[in-house]
């Protein structure tokens, strides 16, 4: 019976992991750009997310460099050899962009994650794989000592350009 249960409770671990839900939104009048971010992220983040309590960047070189650094290693694990593909070809033919954004909290965990998308982009990602690149992203963890958090200052955002880290990796 015991383990019954555990195999259960591990089998609605995995679907509610895998079972996120993601939406879409158009962010100009021409559909060039997109967001890609969480269901409902305004009813679940609205009234945490505002501008007043985003903790500023520590602008010292050491903390530069230690973000820097971060980002290469997160854009090397969620740059996957199919999302590689997708994006080099992309580069080639029209090109485009694909920025994620991470929205983290004072211990360095990870809240949520948006992406940033140009329709060049968007049109060749399978909804699959943007699912498996927010999970990706979603069990990142940073460094909070790069961030200026305080009583106030309750969360952070940091992200980069994985278009650009495809293309650049290619010309190496």
């Amino acid at each position: 019976m015991k383990k019954i249960i555990l195999l259960l409770g591990i089998c609605f671990y995995v679907v509610g992991v895998y079972a996120q839900k993601l939406e879409t939104q158009t962010l100009d009048e021409k559909g060039d750009s997109y967001e890609v971010r969480i269901k409902h992220f305004n009813k679940l983040f609205g009234e945490a997310f505002t501008p007043e309590k985003v903790a500023p960047l520590i602008q010292e070189k050491e903390k530069a460099a230690q973000r820097a650094a971060w980002r290469e290693k997160c854009a090397k694990k969620l740059l996957t050899d199919q999302l590689k593909q997708i994006l080099k070809q992309v580069a080639t033919t029209e090109g485009g962009g694909l920025w994620v954004t991470f929205y983290i909290d004072k211990t360095g965990k990870v809240l949520t994650v948006k992406f940033m998308v140009t329709s060049g982009v968007y049109v060749k990602l399978p909804t699959k794989m943007q699912k498996e690149l927010y999970n990706m992203a979603m069990e990142e963890k940073l460094d909070p000592s790069g961030y200026n958090f305080d009583d106030t200052r309750t969360y952070a955002v940091d992200g980069f350009d994985l278009m650009k880290r495809a293309v650049e990796e290619n010309k190496k």
